[in-house]
């Protein structure tokens, strides 16, 4: 599900993308800016409410509200953003609908393995499930909750896992901090197999449909606990991307994620596929990079902007189109090597990307959800 001089567009753009792309050390830092300022506005009114405690607000205008991320369920698009807005449209984006969701928390990822099941993850370290194909969505874990698994996985672990007390005291110090750590990405290829990913290395998989998790943050060769920001399956391999220019290849034998260091030690928001064997992995002040052979080689890829990236889609033909936080869209036709601009429509800061049939992608920004044709 995921870029400029300075990440920083200015108004409600920057504020929505350090919602998804640019949190800060220490724990505390901007990321956190769209979520505190809609809890301030919410405590002015009502008094606080947690927002993994309320439901979402229904919205009068569900194609123009803030949405960080968007896919595909079979031939219906589902787009997830702020205070839990999720919207579904069956007709290519021309109308939208909201969902019912039980949390008002800020929602950053989406996967839809069939067109009926399908997951969402975001702040507060929630995670939605979806039957019927994004219009009603349950909970099945959330921060606490997560933060509880981890402490007894770990404790069970002590004996035979030497990692095991180094994470088993922070992630008891978060439950006695009272805090929880936000997932940022989540990726299911079946009904039942699936990870989410987030801040500081959170990372849980499930091989029951989410029915229940299993901590990973043993299994990442991330001992700094960079934030994991996107989880991508390219020809049926699976990656992470993170800080620090970081790149995480799944070892299946050893179901472990062996660190790959790219040319770049900025942040890195995503990954799409070039081809059978071929990366492009993005991030921060138009970086982005060609990784051949597995991401055994690696090469800069001149974008002509300083946008940060935020998000790419793989055309059924082969293109490779990226969009940018400044509302750049550019498109390749030689497996990313060369990018060219695209004009959009009705351009906007973009935060999300996803391929549709033919030439067409949704974009998601910071005024909504918007369905482009590439030419």
């Amino acid at each position: 599900m995921g870029r400029r001089v300075a990440v920083a567009d200015g108004g409600l753009g920057n504020m929505i993308q350090e919602t998804r792309f640019s949190q800060r050390r220490p724990r505390s830092g901007l990321r956190m800016l769209v979520t505190g300022l809609a809890l301030a506005i919410s405590v002015a009114a009502h008094g606080f409410e947690n927002p993994q405690d309320v439901t979402a607000v229904q919205s009068a205008q569900v194609a123009r509200s803030p949405l960080i991320a968007v896919t595909t369920a079979g031939q219906r698009l589902v787009a997830v953003g702020l205070r839990g807005m999720i919207v579904t449209s069956d007709d290519g984006g021309a109308t939208w609908t909201q969902a019912a969701v039980p949390v008002g928390s800020d929602l950053v990822g989406v996967s839809f393995p069939t067109p009926n099941q399908g997951w969402a993850v975001g702040h507060g370290g929630v995670v939605l499930h979806s039957e019927d194909g994004g219009l009603h969505w349950t909970r099945q874990l959330e921060g606490r909750q997560a933060a509880d698994l981890a402490v007894k996985y770990f404790k069970a672990q002590r004996a035979a896992n030497p990692e095991a007390d180094g994470l088993l005291g922070r992630e008891q110090s978060l439950i006695d901090a009272g805090g929880t750590q936000p997932f940022l990405d989540v990726l299911f290829d079946s009904e039942t197999s699936g990870f989410v990913v987030g801040a500081f290395n959170r990372i849980y998989r499930t091989g029951d449909g989410g029915k229940t998790w299993v901590p990973w943050m043993d299994r990442v060769d991330n001992p700094r606990e960079f934030h994991l920001y996107s989880i991508t399956n390219v020809a049926g391999q699976l990656y992470l991307t993170g800080e620090q220019g970081m790149v995480w290849k799944l070892d299946r034998a050893r179901e472990r994620f062996v660190g790959i260091q790219t040319p770049y030690n900025g942040t890195l928001f995503g990954m799409v596929g070039a081809g059978a064997d071929d990366l492009l992995v993005f991030g921060m002040r138009g970086s982005l990079f060609r990784g051949s052979a597995g991401g055994t080689r690696w090469e800069r890829i001149d974008t002509g902007s300083p946008a940060s990236i935020v998000g790419g889609a793989l055309l059924p033909g082969g293109r490779i189109v990226l969009a940018n936080q400044a509302g750049g869209v550019s498109v390749s036709g030689d497996r990313g090597k060369v990018f060219s601009p695209v004009k959009a429509s009705v351009p906007m800061p973009y935060f999300g990307i996803t391929a549709l049939g033919g030439d067409r992608v949704g974009l998601v920004g910071s005024e909504g959800v918007r369905v482009e044709s590439i030419r």
